[in-house]
C-alpha cells in the first residue's frame, strides 16, 4: 500500500485521474495506492474492530503489554482482511495492497479471489499481489489474464507470471513500454518493469529512454528512471533526485518514486524537500518524511502527526481545486508508517475507528501493523 503508493489507473483502465491541476492532482493521487476509482465507505462495522490501550497523550511513550500488542495487531489485520473483500473498489485494492506489506500468506485467499474479480482495479491489485508472492499455483490464471480487455491488468498478469518463473512475459510489458498510446499505461510498463528486479532489464531500460515517445513523456520519462534507479542505476538516481526540485509535477512523481526506493543518497534531496521551507505543498513535504522514515529518520513525524486531522478548508471543492483532506491525511499515515514510532499509535487508532472514511481506517491499520512490526 503506501508504499507501492504506485501510478494509478482510473476509472477507464486505460489511464489516470485527469481533474484538478497537475500539481494538486498528481500529490492528490499518490495519497494512497490506488485513490483514483472513487471513494466510498466499507459497509462493515469496522469501527467497532479498533481498540487501543492507553489513547492518552499522543506526545508519550506508547508502552504496550505483548498481549496487547497481539490483540491490537490481531484486530487490525481483521480490518485489512475485511476491507480486502469490500464491495468497493478502491477500498478492496488498498487492503489488498497492505496486506501484501503486512501479512501476506493470510491474505493470499483474498489475493486469488481478487484476481478474478468483475473490477479491472481490483484484478489488477490482486495479480500483483500473487506476484509479489510468487505464487505458483495461480499461474495457470495469471497467464490467462495477460489476454484481459484491460492493459493495466495485462501488465498485472505479466508481471506476476514474470515473478512465477514465466520470464517470457516480459516481452508483454517491453512491448507495452514502447507501443501502448496511453503514457500511463507505458509508464505502468516500466514500474513493474523495475518491480522485477531484473538485471537484463537494464540495457532495454536505458534504450527505452531515447525511444521518441519516451522522450515526449515526462511521466514516462520518470518512471524509466524509477525503474533503472530500482536496479542500482546511479545516473537514474541523479536524475529522479533533480526531477525532486523541479516543477511541481515533476516532483510529484520524483518525489513518491525516491520514496518508494529508500536509497540513501536521496536523503538529502528528502530532507531539503521536507524542511527547506520552499515546498508549498504538504503533500510534497509528506512523500518526503516517507522516503526519510524509510531511511531511518524521524524529520517528518511532527508534520505528519499534525496532519493527520487535517481538513482543507476549501468551501468550493472542485475539479480545477479539489478537496485534500483525504490526500493529505493519507499521507500523514504512511509517512509515520515508515517512521515507525509508536507515540503515533494513539492517533492512528482514532481514525482506525472514525467511519467517515474506510480509505483511511485501512491505511491507519496498515500503519498500526507496520509500527508494531518494527
Amino acid at each position: 500500500m503506501p508504499g507501492t503508493l504506485s501510478r494509478s489507473p482510473d476509472g477507464s483502465p486505460e489511464g489516470r485521474p485527469v481533474h484538478g491541476t497537475p500539481a494538486r492532482r498528481d500529490l492528490a493521487a499518490h495519497a494512497s495506492p490506488r485513490t483514483g476509482w472513487g471513494s466510498a465507505l466499507v459497509p462493515v462495522s469496522i469501527g467497532l474492530l479498533i481498540c487501543l490501550a492507553g489513547c492518552g497523550d499522543t506526545s508519550a511513550p506508547v508502552t504496550l503489554t505483548p498481549q496487547q500488542r497481539l490483540e491490537i495487531e490481531s484486530r487490525s489485520l481483521n480490518l485489512l482482511m475485511l476491507a480486502a473483500e469490500s464491495d468497493l473498489d478502491d477500498v478492496s485494492c488498498n487492503a489488498i495492497e497492505a496486506l501484501v506489506r503486512v501479512a501476506p500468506r493470510a491474505g493470499l485467499p483474498a489475493f486469488r479471489k481478487a484476481a478474478a474479480s468483475s473490477s479491472p482495479l481490483v484484478r489488477y491489485a490482486g495479480l500483483v499481489a500473487l506476484g509479489e508472492l510468487r505464487d505458483t499455483e495461480s499461474l495457470a490464471a495469471i497467464c490467462a489474464a495477460t489476454q484481459d480487455a484491460h492493459a493495466h491488468v495485462r501488465l498485472a498478469a505479466a508481471f506476476a507470471a514474470c515473478r512465477c518463473g514465466k520470464t517470457g512475459y516480459a516481452r508483454l510489458l517491453f512491448g507495452t513500454l514502447k507501443d501502448a498510446a496511453d503514457e500511463n499505461v507505458r509508464a505502468e510498463a516500466a514500474t513493474l518493469i523495475g518491480r522485477l528486479h531484473d538485471p537484463r532489464a537494464l540495457k532495454r531500460l536505458r534504450a527505452a529512454l531515447t525511444w521518441p515517445d519516451s522522450a515526449k513523456s515526462r511521466r514516462v520519462t520518470l518512471a524509466i528512471h524509477g525503474a533503472l534507479a530500482a536496479l542500482g542505476d546511479s545516473g537514474s538516481l541523479g536524475e529522479l533526485i533533480n526531477y525532486s526540485q523541479g516543477d511541481p509535477a515533476s516532483r510529484a512523481d520524483a518525489l513518491l518514486i525516491l520514496a518508494d526506493l529508500g536509497h540513501a543518497d536521496a536523503r538529502d534531496a528528502l530532507r531539503y524537500r521536507l524542511l527547506g521551507g520552499s515546498e508549498e505543498y504538504d503533500e510534497a513535504r509528506l512523500i518526503a518524511a516517507r522516503g526519510l522514515g524509510k531511511l531511518g529518520y524521524r524529520d517528518g513525524y511532527d508534520l505528519a502527526t499534525k496532519l493527520l486531522t487535517f481538513r482543507d478548508k476549501n468551501p468550493n471543492p472542485s475539479p480545477e481545486n479539489p478537496d485534500r483532506t483525504f490526500a493529505v491525511r493519507s499521507l500523514a499515515i504512511h509517512a509515520l508508517a515508515e517512521i515507525g514510532d509508536p507515540r503515533s499509535l494513539p492517533a492512528l487508532r482514532a481514525l482506525a475507528a472514525a467511519q467517515d472514511d474506510a480509505r483511511l481506517q485501512v491505511a491507519a491499520c496498515y500503519a498500526i501493523c507496520r509500527i508494531l512490526s518494527q
